[in-house]
């Protein structure tokens, strides 16, 4: 496969993959396909004067790529202290960094270094990401980033003096998802799937949350079919309306971690085919174009889901856990069962572990670790062990980010999960940062493909 990270640049198909990147950029930027942007205020402070400016057309949300921003007007040679706030009724998140304005009268936030801030390298989003607030709990915290407007404060001082000002309201993706809970009885013949659930299932219950994109201008698009992963900023409630933002619809299936990387929960490969039954049957699904998605705990999830049902799953989107299967903490009962007998399992992992092969996922695999990753330190050696099951294919990538902590799926922009300043592991806020660009970028690559195809 494909490799990036620690310095690493990308090899082979370098004009496609200009091409596809510079579509990803374009639909940032543009507010169009791809999540990006930030939806501030249209126009500066004033037309003359110091103050804060984007390029127009550009809408901001708590999901955010880098994007241009400037400083202009301000006093050659001085140093600003740029803070960064936002207060909610959950509480005030605040960020700051020190820059030296340029001979110009500019600070340009992409290409200039900070100082006295929690990231060392010119970052146009830094001060989006680098908020640090109150902790909350997994439902605030998907009201705070996913669903509600947030309205950050930069704010340029010299001194005492506030020299410029400008808030940025960040929306949150998940306003406007269309979502829906789908439950035993739709997997069945009565419903529209074309098999029935599990013998096993005896009641009717929730068998996971749909999120379609299906529109008049996109009637048709591609699915992933993710495999929940419970913890903070990479779940379903932060990941999916960004996927829906690439144009793919998403099932999501449940999952529950007690340490991140074991699950608690048990999975029936006949519940999983039926679901695959339904996306079959869904008017705006294109099911030639069926991703699995996993990460954390539950990436060994989505690998058996790829590896079982290679047929039916276009590709594979993981990273940050194991990719053979372990068995439920604490025990040696199986996470997947195929009818009544549960499949080999692992009750640790370990170099002497075997990963499945991927070789006969026909689509691209994404595969993205931390190599600083706290959570699940073999995270990167298992994934390269992963990666070497298979032929190199086009739209591979493994990413694997030096100082990037665990959490390097969670969609770039969100001041979530990450270090606070360089720890015992190495980890560093800028570096996962960076890693979750990389992941998030190759995943948006692989999905426009799929809407364009």
């Amino acid at each position: 496969m494909r490799r990036r990270g620690g310095g690493a640049g990308r090899v082979g198909r370098a004009g496609r993959v200009a091409s596809l990147r510079a579509a990803v950029a374009n639909a940032v930027v543009a507010g169009l396909a791809l999540v990006a942007a930030l939806s501030g205020c249209a126009a500066g402070a004033g037309p003359t004067g110091p103050r804060f400016v984007t390029p127009p057309l550009i809408r901001f949300s708590s999901v955010l790529w880098p994007v241009p921003l400037q400083l202009i007007g301000a006093q050659p040679g001085a140093r600003l202290r740029i803070t960064a706030t936002l207060s909610s009724a959950r509480g005030t998140w605040t960020s700051g960094a020190t820059y030296d304005v340029g001979g110009d009268g500019t600070i340009d936030f992409a290409h200039d270094r900070p100082q006295l801030a929690p990231f060392t390298q010119p970052d146009s989003a830094g001060l989006f990401w680098s908020l640090r607030g109150p902790s909350l709990g997994p439902e605030d915290l998907a009201q705070q980033w996913m669903r509600d407007a947030s309205p950050v404060t930069l704010t340029a001082s010299d001194g005492d003096r506030v020299v410029a000002r400008r808030t940025f309201q960040l929306q949150g993706l998940a306003t406007t998802s269309h979502t829906a809970a789908v439950y035993t009885h739709d997997l069945g013949p009565e419903g529209v799937g074309s098999q029935p659930p599990p013998h096993e299932t005896h009641e009717d219950e929730q068998v996971g949350t749909f999120w379609s994109t299906a529109s008049v201008e996109r009637p048709v698009g591609p699915a992933v079919l993710m495999f929940d992963d419970p913890s903070p900023g990479a779940s379903s409630a932060f990941t999916a309306p960004v996927l829906s933002q690439f144009g793919a619809s998403v099932f999501v299936i449940p999952v529950s971690s007690p340490d991140g990387v074991h699950v608690s929960t048990v999975i029936d490969s006949g519940t999983v085919a039926a679901v695959l039954d339904w996306l079959d049957h869904r008017t705006g699904v294109d099911a030639r174009h069926v991703f699995a998605f996993g990460t954390g705990a539950a990436e060994q999830l989505a690998v058996w889901a790829a590896t079982t049902f290679p047929g039916r799953l276009h590709g594979l989107f993981a990273g940050g856990g194991a990719p053979a299967l372990l068995c439920l903490a604490g025990s040696s009962a199986s996470p997947v069962f195929a009818g009544s007998v549960g499949l080999p399992c692992e009750r640790e992992p370990g170099p002497a572990t075997t990963p499945p092969s991927i070789q006969e996922v026909a689509g691209p695999v994404v595969l993205a670790c931390g190599r600083d990753d706290e959570v699940f330190p073999p995270a990167c050696d298992d994934l390269r062990s992963l990666a070497q099951t298979r032929t190199l294919r086009a739209g591979d990538e493994l990413l694997i980010q030096a100082g990037a902590a665990h959490a390097v799926t969670v969609p770039p922009g969100l001041p979530i999960a990450l270090p606070s300043a360089r720890g015992p592991s190495g980890a560093d806020a800028q570096s996962t940062e960076g890693a979750r660009i990389a992941f998030w970028n190759a995943v948006g690559q692989q999905l426009l493909r799929a809407v364009l195809s």
